[in-house]
């Protein structure tokens, strides 16, 4: 059986962008972690409390996806810090 689908939004490719290298290659094999099922459980893969989102962590990074059908949509990839932040204006 063929596994999900993992799409990054533009945002989150533009977010990709201003990882550092090495740091965006552990978010991309992490990322490729949620084309299986079932994912990992916390705390690497989390439903956000409050939200239809979930989070993958990465180091110091979150990555922030929803479930569409088959497919999972990555919205936004950000510091750890930034999180509470971005997911207001989501």
């Amino acid at each position: 059986m063929a596994g999900r689908l993992v799409e990054l939004s533009p945002r989150a490719l533009r977010d990709l962008g201003g990882v550092p290298a090495e740091a965006a290659r552990e978010v991309l094999d992490d990322l490729e972690l949620l084309k299986k099922t079932p994912w990992p459980g916390p705390p690497k893969v989390k439903k956000l409390r409050g939200h239809d989102l979930y989070r993958l962590r990465t180091g110091e990074y979150r990555s922030v996806f929803e479930i569409r059908g088959e497919k999972v949509v990555v919205l936004r990839i950000v510091g750890r810090k930034e999180l509470e932040r971005v997911l207001k204006s989501l």
